[in-house]
């Protein structure tokens, strides 16, 4: 076996398998300048795994990590209410069930109008099951928002 063919073996084997469904939207397609739009990720968890929330120790809390952009604003990630899981006498926060994210960005004043703006973040997370904590994953998200 080549070195090549082993190398491929292993950055396949390297790759984290998705334990989540990841899917964007946003409250509108276009805005005015100086205007907020709320970013939305909606995260579903696969049956029988939980994703970590933000207050976890020794885990990796999910986050959102938007690229900076000029004439773009964000406000602060608003995450929904997590579940509350026990192990080994430890309360960690946890999220099993579908959830949403929400980012609200302001449209600055110097967009110009006309321009599609291409907004891109990475979300990371770790999910565990009964059995296993996985590989902590970064899925790479985007949204288009049209400048009026």
């Amino acid at each position: 076996m080549s070195l090549m063919t082993l190398l491929l073996a292993f950055l396949h084997l390297s790759q984290p398998a998705s334990h989540v469904a990841v899917v964007v939207s946003a409250s509108a397609a276009s805005a005015a300048r100086g205007s907020k739009v709320s970013l939305y990720i909606d995260v579903t968890p696969n049956s029988g795994v939980h994703v970590y929330a933000p207050g976890a120790k020794d885990y990796v809390p999910i986050v959102v990590k938007m690229d900076p952009q000029s004439n773009l604003t964000f406000a602060e990630l608003t995450y929904p209410k997590s579940e509350v899981m026990e192990f080994a006498g430890d309360k960690v926060p946890v999220y099993e069930k579908a959830f949403r994210l929400v980012e609200d960005v302001e449209i600055g004043r110097g967009a110009k109008a006309g321009k599609t703006l291409t907004l891109t973040a990475n979300v990371k997370y770790q999910a565990c099951d009964d059995r296993v904590c996985f590989i902590p994953a970064t899925v790479p998200v985007r949204w288009t928002i049209s400048v009026k």
